[in-house]
């Protein structure tokens, strides 16, 4: 299996959120390249990654001080 192979087989059984993260890095490197090119016609990213509103969607508001009592936590619900 080649390296591009691996790759697909990844990305198909990624959550869809990774996925739209990973094509909108990829348009960014691909402005960036046509950039530093001089190529016209730049393409723009659908939508900036909101890297708040994920921090919020997966953590609320809580304020934790030390990552001990996340990782307690997460070991608390394995049980």
């Amino acid at each position: 299996m080649s390296a591009r192979d691996a790759i697909i087989d990844e990305i198909k059984t990624a959550p869809e959120s990774l996925v739209r993260e990973a094509y909108d890095f990829v348009l960014f490197l691909k402005q960036r390249r046509s950039s530093e090119r001089g190529v016209e016609g730049s393409i723009k990213l659908a939508t900036e990654p909101d890297f708040l509103a994920r921090q919020q969607a997966l953590f609320g508001s809580r304020v934790i001080s030390d990552s001990q009592a996340i990782l307690d936590e997460l070991r608390a619900d394995r049980f």
